[in-house]
């Protein structure tokens, strides 16, 4: 049950409420937290298509839709989080062209509809903190050719884990810290060698 609220931060939805869940169930990421998030994307986010991965609140996914984000996707296990999702996006008017999958990440990966909604400009992925193995989720995440040759992947942890500097053809190329919450950012090697060669 919807105990208190968190509010999208700017863009046309500025001020609009996004239900929490009472108990630990999701861990939304802190109003600092986002709005330093979207101030690094910028301009990237106009028009993306975006996968918001163990999407809890859904906050993120819908901060990325006020701020001009062209469609997003949400991934939720907890079908009482993803009930509330689906319910915001219909409350906001703009449930048509986006979607919730409630499934598990690793399995929504192969998701026919997941797969579908290809390639994703950026994949925002906030697991929980004591997932065992990001490595694998970023493999998994590569061998289903989800990302856009220009995409970034961002992973939300605690600001004290160490996040892989590669894995298979992705590359990390920045982190960020806002209080416990830490963003690292990767980008495809091939890209990485084309912006050194600029």
């Amino acid at each position: 049950m919807s105990t208190s609220s968190i509010r999208v931060i700017a863009g046309q939805l500025k001020g609009r409420r996004i239900p929490t869940l009472s108990g630990r169930t999701t861990r939304p990421t802190s109003q600092r937290a986002r709005e330093a998030l979207f101030s690094i994307l910028g301009d990237q986010i106009q028009g993306a298509t975006m996968a918001d991965l163990f999407a809890g609140t859904g906050a993120v996914g819908l901060e990325a839709l006020s701020r001009g984000a062209a469609k997003v996707l949400f991934v939720e296990q907890n079908p009482i989080a993803g009930d509330s999702i689906q319910r915001t996006l219909t409350q906001f008017k703009i449930s048509a062209s986006n979607r919730v999958l409630t499934e598990d990440v690793s399995l929504a990966i192969q998701n026919s509809i997941l797969v579908g909604w290809a390639p994703f400009d950026i994949i925002f992925m906030d697991p929980p903190y004591r997932l065992p193995n990001i490595q694998e989720l970023l493999r998994q995440i590569e061998e289903a050719n989800l990302i856009a040759p220009t995409g970034r992947i961002i992973y939300e942890h605690f600001h004290k884990t160490i996040a892989p500097l590669s894995t298979g053809a992705w590359t990390l190329i920045r982190t960020a810290r806002y209080g416990d919450t830490g963003f690292s950012f990767y980008q495809p090697q091939s890209q990485t060698a084309e912006d050194s060669e600029a």
